[in-house]
């Protein structure tokens, strides 16, 4: 099969599936791909590329799950759910994540007498899913914090509340899947390219 416009990998697998994302489960949907715009005010509120928590989403959420924490322990949650430690696997890193989006982040705080006080901050409503922002990004380019030279473009990452918790690689029916896995997932995975992003 030729590689054209009308069956491009783009038109036949990327979009296919962020439609049915956005008409049948109801999650919004963005192509970034020369059209993002960076910023508080931006398109998805990034700063740089080298972000992958969209930080606008997530504050909006923690703040509205979470209404009696102030700023500053909303502020040490996103710290907490952004911070990149290079010291640390993959897996000690995806393990503390899983157990922030589970249980909430821990943040402390001094309350009005002065008295501190402990507490998890919600990042996901689990009661109630239509209170989350699902949010589907096609084309979404990230760069390595260490290495700026180094970018990767996603074809996409599925986010909920800014969290980016499913990054799919796609590839058209006449490609050769395997190659989706070698060339890229693992491309990615490496520490000196976006493996921040996992």
């Amino acid at each position: 099969m030729a590689f054209t416009d009308i069956n491009s990998e783009d038109r036949l697998v990327q979009q296919t599936f962020a439609d049915h994302l956005r008409d049948v489960l109801g999650w919004d949907s963005l192509y970034a791909w020369n059209e993002e715009t960076f910023g508080p005010d931006g398109t998805l509120g990034r700063l740089d590329q080298r972000e992958v928590v969209l930080c606008r989403d997530l504050r909006r959420a923690i703040t509205g799950f979470n209404p009696a924490l102030p700023e500053k322990a909303v502020d040490e949650a996103i710290e907490k759910l952004t911070r990149q430690d290079f010291s640390r696997s993959t897996l000690q890193h995806n393990r503390e994540f899983h157990s922030y989006i589970r249980d909430g982040v821990p943040v402390s705080y001094r309350d009005a007498s002065g008295q501190v006080r402990q507490a998890f901050a919600r990042v996901i409503d689990f009661r109630n899913p239509g209170a989350n922002r699902f949010l589907c990004v096609r084309e979404l380019k990230i760069t390595g914090p260490r290495t700026p030279n180094y970018n990767r473009r996603a074809d996409l990452v599925c986010f909920v509340n800014g969290l980016p918790l499913v990054f799919i690689e796609l590839k058209a029916v006449y490609k050769n899947i395997r190659a989706g896995f070698d060339g890229n997932l693992r491309d990615y995975l490496d520490e000196h390219v976006i493996a921040h992003a996992f």
